[in-house]
């Protein structure tokens, strides 16, 4: 049984709002891609009707129905795993075990109750959740875990003045995630298990069924398995080693490659080894790290979305910002006299990188 896992984060050039890091990670056969056995419900070069689409996510979330198509593709996986929707914002945090205290200290997020989903159809988004459920289950196809971790601003200020390095604060932020999703690899008692599954005939009955039958049905019971997890690269970072001996101090670290592109790495553990590979456009090359991107820019919109929504209940006209340098910059102007009236923490509103 392979394991394959993504990382990937949304909201590092920002000065408003969080850094969000986003895991995911699935077991199945060997062969099996999920772009692949998806396709009846997700598209990934394209926008197309009737699927959600799996890919970077400011491709995904691009033009006046960008945030909806985003929603739908973050909920409906959301949905095949779990079986409901979360109502609000603050379900959804609370769902992901997000840590809601440094949230709840900053006043324009003290109304996470924005109601879920927020613009796509919550019938629509359960019957395709259902659909690629029952898509994943019948190629054994399990999505094992969805990470989300958002970075407020006063966290990452912290970071900032405990490295003096924007790169090595991005590692830290993604470390915690990566750690999570690495605790997740199936070892080799598991691999045991999932051939034996694999290989009873109704799997293959109903794989047979569906017309589209994987080279992993034959696949001997001895094949090694496959794990590796796939990390869009920290900025223009090219050297990882010392980082992943840090954060995984149990294991042997050996680097494979360290190019400009991309830096891949073997940790082998006592009880599995699985690659590690930093990437640009890692998106582009891992179903799993595609979706996180997409979960990770979710949140992040809605995190933004309620800051925009604070402000304008206060200050006549603001126009809503998505928080980048210069547009960023124009919103602090605007609602200065709000933030120096009501004595806002700047220094959890304000990046200072």
């Amino acid at each position: 049984m392979n394991f394959l896992a993504g990382v990937d984060e949304a909201g590092l050039g920002p000065i408003l709002g969080p850094l969000v890091v986003a895991g995911v990670a699935m077991t199945g056969p060997e062969g099996v891609d999920p772009w692949r056995i998806l396709r009846y419900h997700v598209s990934r070069r394209k926008h197309i009707k009737g699927k959600v689409r799996v890919a970077d996510s400011k491709k995904v979330n691009q033009g006046p129905h960008g945030f909806e198509r985003l929603e739908e593709t973050a909920l409906v996986f959301w949905a095949a795993k779990h079986g409901t929707l979360p109502g609000t914002l603050r379900e959804w945090l609370a769902a992901l075990e997000v840590d809601l205290e440094p949230i709840d200290r900053c006043p324009w997020y003290e109304d996470l109750d924005l109601p879920l989903p927020h613009v796509a159809d919550p019938g629509l988004v359960e019957l395709r959740g259902d659909l690629v459920a029952r898509a994943l289950g019948r190629h054994d196809i399990e999505l094992l875990d969805l990470a989300v971790r958002p970075v407020d601003v006063e966290e990452w200020n912290g970071l900032i003045a405990d490295t003096d390095n924007k790169s090595r604060a991005h590692f830290h932020a993604y470390a915690e995630v990566i750690g999570r999703i690495l605790g997740r690899v199936p070892t080799a008692t598991d691999d045991a298990a999932a051939t034996a599954s694999e290989a009873r005939p109704e799997k293959l009955a109903e794989a047979g069924a569906e017309g589209d039958v994987d080279a992993s049905a034959a696949r001997p019971a001895s094949a090694p398995a496959r794990r590796q997890l796939v990390a869009d690269r920290c900025g223009g970072r090219m050297h990882y080693r010392e980082d992943l001996r840090r954060l995984r101090p149990q294991a042997r670290v050996e680097t494979l490659t360290e190019t400009p592109g991309l830096s891949s790495y073997r940790l082998v553990e006592p009880s599995h080894e699985i690659t590690v590979t930093f990437a640009e456009r890692g998106e582009d090359r891992a179903f799993p790290t595609a979706l996180a991107s997409c979960f990770a820019k979710y949140t992040r919109e809605l995190m933004v979305q309620v800051l925009n929504r604070w402000f304008q209940d206060r200050v006549p006209d603001l126009k809503p910002t998505a928080g980048y340098y210069v547009d960023g910059h124009r919103f602090l102007t605007d609602v200065e006299s709000t933030v120096e009236s009501a004595n806002l923490p700047r220094h959890r509103l304000v990046r200072v990188r």
